[in-house]
């Protein structure tokens, strides 16, 4: 009667058969790795590999162009510094500024923009009361444009607006063919077309958004 086979003898011929497959195993993985690598250089060329460097370069040139053309053609975020737009405004924050607005247009009253600093210091952010050959008068704290009293919803209740003349409280302004009145919607603190006078068309550098 044959004798049967424990399973100590079964697990001793497993555990050399798994000896001898990690053995293998190297040499196998080294197999492998040859005939990839034979295989890679078949399919590798210089001409293929400059062509894909090429490839990003281009893109990285063209991604650069892209936000240098946005930032200087478009939009650029700017910092508001002052009060003179306050509450609007806020003194410090920043704001967008969308330099494509007026590029097919002119600014209308209502208006946000950035114009240049009469006094070439930077820019400054006002708001457009008046446009050209239009008429600007301020008078006991109120603003009429082409003698009609301007509606502004954007100041605070009771805020009134005064000329700078301290002789007179009164001011009135006839724009020409090229030029904008302004002022910031703070009006008791704010240097605007009221002191340096009307801006003309070159001076706005774009609309800010809110």
């Amino acid at each position: 009667m044959r004798r049967r086979k424990s399973i100590f003898t079964r697990l001793s011929v497993r555990a050399r058969w798994s000896l001898r497959a990690l053995a293998r195993w190297p040499k196998r993985a080294w197999k492998k790795l040859a005939r990839w690598w034979s295989i890679y250089q078949l399919r590798f060329s210089w001409a293929k590999f400059f062509g894909e460097v090429g490839s990003i370069i281009c893109l990285l040139l063209l991604a650069a162009l892209s936000f240098l053309f946005v930032s200087h053609f478009v939009f650029e975020s700017v910092q508001v510094i002052g009060p003179s737009m306050s509450p609007t405004l806020v003194n410090a924050n920043y704001y967008w500024l969308d330099k494509f607005a007026y590029q097919m247009s002119d600014p209308r009253p209502g208006d946000i923009i950035a114009l240049r600093d009469p006094s070439g210091r930077g820019f400054d952010v006002k708001r457009v009361i008046a446009i050209p050959t239009e008429s600007v008068y301020i008078s006991h704290g109120k603003v009429y444009v082409n003698g009609k009293l301007l509606k502004e919803p954007y100041l605070p209740a009771r805020e009134r607006t005064f000329a700078y003349d301290l002789e007179s409280q009164d001011e009135y302004v006839c724009l020409g063919t090229n030029q904008f009145f302004v002022m910031g919607d703070n009006r008791g603190n704010s240097c605007d077309s009221r002191s340096f006078g009307p801006i003309t068309r070159d001076a706005v550098l774009g609309r800010v958004i809110q």
